[in-house]
């Protein structure tokens, strides 16, 4: 069968939450981004990547990524689990996407066989590995959205990869101390020659109770991938990395990161320098703060209408069940609603694992009346 004849009978759906996006009515509201397009971005970033335009910012940068920008990711994680660190463990990535992309690139060619991902879980985890041939497992979590660890014990292989998310998308669950240490307990008895993948690029977004902690802390063999497109508000500026301790492996990942995108952009890579030290931290505390006001509003809606829901103190959603009201999927649900004149975006579960729940994004400035209409629409369907 030739290249146009496959055109004809192969599909190439949108995501789910691509497709319900653009179903949104021009009157309608959205509760469905994944970015903080409703926060200003801190002045300090947008002035570090004009000022880089008169300079280096035009010109490419290292295979790996700017040196600046990898010796302040040094430090901050350093900060974070007391490892020294240069900048030869860091890869910079045209955001977390493709960190992950290159990671599991690379660990399929060193002989990778298998990838276990959370049974709620961002769609890429389970697209990536596919397109590399390996074999993907959910693991179960609790009923809380922690992770089974018992399940984990049981069930790893010792060379696997297993891909964690705290704070979590779509849940916003944040592991605390003593989940990530019994959890390292288990991969320091189990996963032996495999490789955890955290990602932590939600990290700066906890406002409730403790900050999130780098899991690279409680295991050596932690991959961490993490980048400035959510707590900088600069979705579109696409940076992010990678840091492992095996200086080996890092150039392995950049060598074949390189035969995708050879270079990330220069002049962005320096509009994340002043995220990475710090000095946006007030900034984004007033993210936080503004977060937290809105899923207040959201679970006293919720709780209001009888609608379960497990409390999120981290990222910008509530991940909502409405199994009751759609018979196991929302996406039908999602779908109409969005395409209603005066009609509201929730992204399907299904995108995430779960289909009987929708994703309610937290990250607006309409919450009281995106609530308003969100309730309305379940009342009505």
């Amino acid at each position: 069968m030739s290249i146009d004849e496959r055109l004809v009978t192969e599909r190439f759906p949108l995501p789910a939450i691509r497709e319900v996006n653009l179903a949104l009515h021009p009157s309608g509201i959205s509760l469905g981004l994944g970015e903080l397009r409703i926060f200003q971005p801190d002045k300090r970033i947008l002035e570090a990547v004009t000022k880089s335009l008169s300079q280096q910012g035009v010109n490419y940068c290292p295979n790996a990524g700017l040196p600046e920008l990898r010796e302040v990711v040094v430090h901050a994680q350093k900060q974070q689990d007391g490892y020294e660190y240069n900048i030869d463990n860091v890869v910079i990535t045209i955001g977390v996407q493709n960190a992950i992309y290159s990671v599991i690139k690379t660990l399929s060619r060193l002989g990778a066989r298998r990838v276990l991902i959370p049974e709620i879980n961002f769609g890429i985890y389970k697209k990536i590995p596919a397109e590399f041939d390996l074999e993907v497992i959910t693991y179960p979590l609790t009923g809380n959205h922690g992770i089974d660890t018992d399940w984990l014990r049981e069930n790893i292989r010792a060379e696997d990869l297993i891909i964690i998310n705290s704070p979590a998308n779509p849940t916003g669950r944040v592991l605390d101390q003593s989940e990530l240490t019994v959890l390292a307990k288990v991969f320091e008895s189990r996963l032996t020659k495999g490789y955890v993948i955290s990602d932590e690029i939600y990290g700066k977004l906890v406002y409730d109770g403790k900050p999130a902690g780098s899991f690279s802390k409680y295991f050596d063999r932690t991959i961490v991938v993490d980048g400035i497109s959510k707590s900088g508000a600069v979705a579109g500026l696409r940076v992010g990395w990678v840091i492992t301790r095996n200086n080996t492996l890092a150039g392995a990942i950049v060598s074949n990161n390189a035969s995708i995108i050879s270079a990330p952009p220069t002049a962005n890579q320096y509009g994340a320098i002043p995220v990475v030290t710090g000095e946006t931290k007030e900034t984004i505390a007033g993210y936080n703060k503004i977060l937290k006001q809105n899923r207040d509003h959201v679970m006293n809606i919720l709780d209001e209408n009888s609608i379960f829901y497990v409390k999120p103190t981290g990222s910008f959603y509530l991940f909502a069940d409405l199994s009751f009201l759609t018979g196991g999927n929302t996406k039908e649900f999602c779908i109409t609603t969005a395409k209603k004149e005066n009609g509201v975006v929730v992204i399907p579960g299904i995108a995430f694992g779960a289909p009987g729940n929708v994703r309610i994004s937290l990250a607006t400035s309409e919450i009281v009346e995106g609530m308003d209409r969100f309730i309305n629409a379940v009342k009505t369907f």
